[in-house]
């Protein structure tokens, strides 16, 4: 008889046939071996996770893997780190944002060769937490036909021949644009063909015109300063001031507009935050200036004030003062005057007034009276304490020897100066004078 070999070895056919026979009796369905799964979880396909030009991780890898609608993060490690370019990237189709980290941010650069953005489709497309720098291109270093948004970040050291960002559609808030050139006299540091939009937005220093070829500029608590040229190109259709905002020309506004001064802005430097900013210094009139505000914090994420600053960023070298009130009030025994006196100490040398009062209660019949006078003084502030004295006249009528109540205030003080007061009670003595 001929043997078969089986799959399973070389086994005689019968032996395999009876043991066929046998399973066809049994019930029993056969077990199957549970599906593989993944021994590690599958990493953000949305997140970045090194500063190559391209390849899987780099953001040109992530970027062209978005579907609208989509946020694109940095691993936390790439923090304050630069991601240089070897060609512009491209956004087309989505509505996609951009958002480093918000601490130290991340740095885009074109490395002096290349542009670094261009932005198609129907956008919006947001840039978060970013630094825009290196790009060189002709046109533009960000180009583009759509609605770009920047959120937090700076553009800046960048080139182009005739604009440095290039749209049809510009927001700018908590944004810098600053320090960027264009080959043309006649080129802006801004363009965007329809519209631009800056909220607490500081674009100055440019060495070409700040704002330009659009038909609409909506500007919002900001500030535009020292652009070569001008602050805003000729021809918008409309100009839209919401809130105060400040130029140091008059080409976006006369002055019943837009306040006309120097912001007083420190060189663009590393101010904390995610992008580099312009510090207002002690004096700038955009400290405080600010109204309708709609944003709670600066560039640097650096909380506002009730009244916000100009621009994209927050003075907090805020002058302190510390007024002290002397225990012992002097009173004049021929006219019944008193002396109340004290010290005053800022952090800072400043000039302002301090406005004085004193209380006393008095006995009259067989009750009691309040008598109270207040006074106005002006006192130079410095850091040594320096001493202050204050008349205390009553319409009529005189202080008495006892205690009082004597109080003291700032009054007139600069926006930059912490408002101060002290409030205890002295003693009224006898002057010998």
């Amino acid at each position: 008889m001929h043997q078969f070999i089986s799959r399973v070895g070389r086994w005689p056919l019968a032996v395999g046939l009876a043991a066929l026979g046998a399973c066809a009796d049994d019930p029993t369905a056969p077990t199957l071996s549970a599906p593989l799964r993944p021994n590690a979880a599958i990493a953000d396909p949305f997140t970045v996770t090194n500063t190559n030009d391209s390849g899987i991780g780099s953001l040109r890898w992530v970027l062209s893997y978005a579907d609208s609608g989509q946020t694109i993060r940095f691993d936390p490690a790439l923090a304050g780190q630069t991601i240089t370019l070897d060609s512009a990237l491209k956004m087309y189709l989505t509505d996609v944002a951009i958002e480093g980290p918000r601490d130290t941010g991340i740095t885009i650069s074109g490395g002096g060769k290349t542009r670094v953005l261009e932005a198609w489709g129907h956008g919006p497309y947001t840039l978060r937490n970013l630094s825009i720098t290196g790009g060189s291109a002709n046109a533009a270093a960000i180009l583009g036909s759509t609605h770009v948004v920047l959120e937090n970040s700076a553009v800046y050291g960048n080139r182009g021949t005739t604009a440095v960002i290039a749209l049809s559609r510009l927001t700018l808030i908590n944004s810098t644009a600053s320090g960027n050139s264009t080959d043309s006299t006649w080129g802006s540091a801004v363009q965007a063909t329809q519209k631009i939009e800056l909220t607490n937005s500081t674009v100055a220093f440019n060495a070409s015109s700040g704002l330009g070829g659009s038909n609409s500029y909506v500007l919002r608590n900001s500030i535009l300063s020292n652009n070569a040229g001008r602050n805003c190109t000729s021809g918008p259709t409309t100009l839209t001031q919401e809130g105060v905002n400040l130029s140091d020309d008059d080409t976006c506004g006369g002055p019943a507009d837009i306040m006309i001064a120097d912001p007083k802005l420190q060189p663009l430097a590393d101010n904390g935050g995610p992008a580099k900013t312009h510090a207002l210094v002690v004096g700038s009139p955009a400290i405080n200036a600010g109204t309708s505000c709609s944003v709670q914090v600066d560039q640097r994420y650096a909380p506002r004030d009730a009244k916000c600053d100009l621009g994209a960023f927050e003075f907090a070298d805020f002058t302190t003062v510390t007024v002290t009130i002397d225990p012992g009030v002097a009173v004049n025994q021929s006219n019944g005057w008193a002396f109340v006196t004290g010290t005053v100490t800022c952090s800072r040398s400043e000039t302002f007034g301090l406005a004085v009062q004193l209380v006393q209660q008095q006995k009259s019949g067989k009750g009691a009276t309040s008598v109270d006078a207040a006074n106005v003084v002006p006192v130079e502030c410095s850091t040594s304490a320096r001493p202050w004295s204050a008349a205390m006249v009553l319409p009529s009528g005189s202080f008495q020897v006892g205690s009082a109540t004597a109080s003291a205030q700032t009054l007139n003080t600069e926006p930059w100066v912490t408002p101060a007061s002290v409030t205890g009670p002295v003693k009224l003595y006898r002057s010998r004078k």
